[in-house]
């Protein structure tokens, strides 16, 4: 087996390769093709502009016989890893985590994976990995059986994506929600670069006012129909108002005509805004993640 850093020659082939392994790296990690798009179209884009090298830096593609066999990626730059495998491999997660450990010389190292993996706490155990709080959960949702579509809330229409002409619109609504006083129109633009990204995906609730009240991005992977959404935002000034579960239904409904199957949202744990609001959407299952660590050496 050969580790060899990720670079953009290496991008078509590591999307085949994460599509060939949905569900289950979905099940596993909490990943698909969506949140790798995410990963590297996403705000880590800019950030490799201001510092190049940061994707064959985070992410590593693992080899065995000339194909990609595992993608280790540390999603934000830190210590957070995964491993993507297409099937319980255990001797490859074992030399996928005995390699970063070796590369991370000792620096803290946590991995999230799903809490009933079993295979991958025996591998993390023995590599003395002790298990800590649930740091993620993971909601599934079937879209073959969707009822009708909640309708908009008086004075907001659901619709989606006009193009450039609602970034600005669509950064005051993740400013809003989620803080952060930056320039979120740099990812939005990288992220319609991506080779699977379709505008109709990206759904808004409009109010009378021409402000975008809520937002939310979908993938759709037609040949598996594994799909996911993120983010799912709504502007303080109309939360409260059931626009979260309108444009997140309104999605789940362009995801299945796109030949979407099954879709996945991420949340923080049980007693979050976003757990509360998923639970709401009918979920067919639900997935824990919990943060397994090694202490620094």
């Amino acid at each position: 087996m050969t580790p060899e850093p990720l670079t953009d020659a290496h991008l078509d082939e590591a999307i085949d390769f994460l599509r060939s392994a949905n569900p289950f790296a979905e099940h596993t990690w909490g990943w698909e093709t969506g949140r790798f798009i995410d990963w590297r179209w996403g705000g880590n884009a800019v950030r490799d502009q201001k510092e190049p090298g940061f994707f064959g830096r985070h992410g590593t593609i693992i080899r065995r016989d000339d194909a990609i066999a595992a993608l280790v990626i540390a999603e934000v730059g830190a210590d957070d890893h995964c491993i993507l495998t297409a099937t319980e491999d255990g001797e490859l997660v074992d030399f996928a985590v005995t390699w970063l450990l070796k590369e991370r010389d000792g620096e803290q190292l946590t991995l999230l994976p799903w809490d009933e993996a079993i295979w991958v706490h025996a591998v993390l155990t023995e590599l003395g990995f002790e298990k800590g709080d649930a740091a993620e959960l993971g909601w599934g949702y079937d879209l073959t059986s969707l009822g009708d579509l909640p309708k908009a809330p008086e004075g907001f229409v659901i619709d989606s994506l006009s193009g450039e002409v609602d970034y600005p619109e669509i950064n005051r609504c993740l400013e809003g929600a989620f803080g952060g006083n930056r320039d979120r129109v740099p990812m939005l633009r990288s992220l319609a670069t991506n080779p699977m990204f379709r505008a109709e995906l990206n759904v808004v609730a409009r109010s009378v006012d021409g402000r975008i009240a809520a937002y939310c991005r979908g993938n759709v992977d037609p040949d598996s129909g594994v799909c996911s959404i993120d983010p799912v935002a709504t502007h303080p000034d109309f939360q409260g108002r059931g626009l979260g579960k309108a444009i997140v239904s309104a999605c789940f409904a362009t995801q299945a005509r796109l030949g979407g199957r099954e879709s996945y949202i991420g949340s923080a744990p049980e007693g979050s805004a976003g757990s509360r609001l998923y639970r709401t959407l009918g979920p067919v299952s639900k997935r824990s993640y919990s943060a397994w660590s090694k202490p620094p050496q």
